[in-house]
């Protein structure tokens, strides 16, 4: 009988400066200037990091959406790839 032996996790960058440096004036999903929250398009917890490329800046709504599924991770890369 095989017993599974959980990998340990990888490492992750932590960068509050990095996060800083991506936060935008306004949501980059739908432009609405004001409070936004920087949003891992990869979650941490799914090995994500702190890096430019991962992070977007949305307003509550659009993060809200990104949560409930309404709007799509592919839909935020393509924003990243510009």
């Amino acid at each position: 009988m095989e017993f599974f032996s959980p990998q340990p996790k990888p490492s992750r960058k932590k960068s509050k400066k990095t996060r800083e440096k991506a936060r935008k004036d306004c949501c980059e999903y739908c432009g609405k200037y004001g409070s936004v929250e920087v949003h891992h398009i990869k979650s941490k917890g799914s090995g994500g990091q702190d890096t430019p490329e991962n992070l977007v800046s949305l307003c509550g709504v659009c993060h809200t959406k990104v949560h409930n599924g309404e709007i799509e991770k592919a839909e935020l890369q393509a924003l990243k790839e510009g």
